[in-house]
């Protein structure tokens, strides 16, 4: 009996040992792994740059034509547009001083003292034409003309002939020097080199001075009033 016991207690003990064996045998799982980040003090991280809008696209200009050949249009840069100007007659008068002794002078007299055609002087002052297609030199057919108000009339002196007794007369009104450059085929924009002063102008296409009347595309310019 006492033999019995003993093993009994051999048995428990040598049990206790192996399951205490198995506990320090037995693997343990790993957790998940995770990245380890190091930051530096200090450091700030890059911003992604925000993608660049496309630009907008510039809507083009697209500039009027004139609807009439070889009449010269002024042009209004605010509105795009162009303004027809005053078709008013033009005599072509002589007049002779003591006879011719005194020399002569030819005038171009229109009705009216002022045009109905009327802007404000300013500098950038443009001017549209469109032609037939058969002229070569703008300037050598179309000329600009100060008109002088006289007597209900506008007149400015075309040419002038020095008499035996050499008395000149004074001109009156002068020729306005202008520049033409091409816009499109047929159609050619008038520029000034100058801004133009206040009074009575207009355009006289001179291919033919022998004629007796003339076509002029009249307009007045304007101080402009103080605001």
């Amino acid at each position: 009996m006492k033999k019995i016991l003993v093993n009994i207690i051999l048995v428990i003990m040598f049990t206790c040992f192996y399951a205490s064996l198995q506990a320090q045998n037995k693997i343990v799982k790993k957790g998940a792994k995770y990245d380890t980040i190091i930051v530096k003090k200090g450091y700030k991280p890059i911003k992604k740059a925000k993608p660049v809008a496309a630009a907008v696209a510039v809507k083009e200009i697209v500039l009027p034509v004139p609807e009439y050949i070889n009449q010269p249009y002024y042009f209004d840069h605010d509105k795009n547009n162009l303004i027809k100007l005053e078709n008013a007659n033009a005599l072509m008068v002589t007049k002779k001083k003591t006879l011719g002794l005194k020399g002569a002078k030819q005038l171009l007299s229109m009705d009216a003292a002022s045009s109905k055609i009327r802007f404000t002087a300013k500098k950038d002052i443009v001017f549209f034409i469109k032609t037939s297609g058969d002229v070569i030199d703008l300037t050598s057919y179309i000329k600009l003309y100060e008109f002088i108000p006289a007597a209900q009339k506008r007149e400015v002196t075309v040419t002038t002939k020095e008499g035996m007794l050499n008395n000149k007369e004074e001109a009156i009104g002068r020729l306005i020097s202008f520049s033409v450059k091409m816009i499109s085929k047929d159609n050619y924009q008038i520029q000034l080199p100058e801004q133009l002063s206040a009074g009575e102008y207009g355009f006289v296409w001179v291919k033919n001075m022998e004629l007796k009347e003339f076509t002029v595309f009249a307009f007045g310019i304007d101080w402009k009033s103080s605001d």
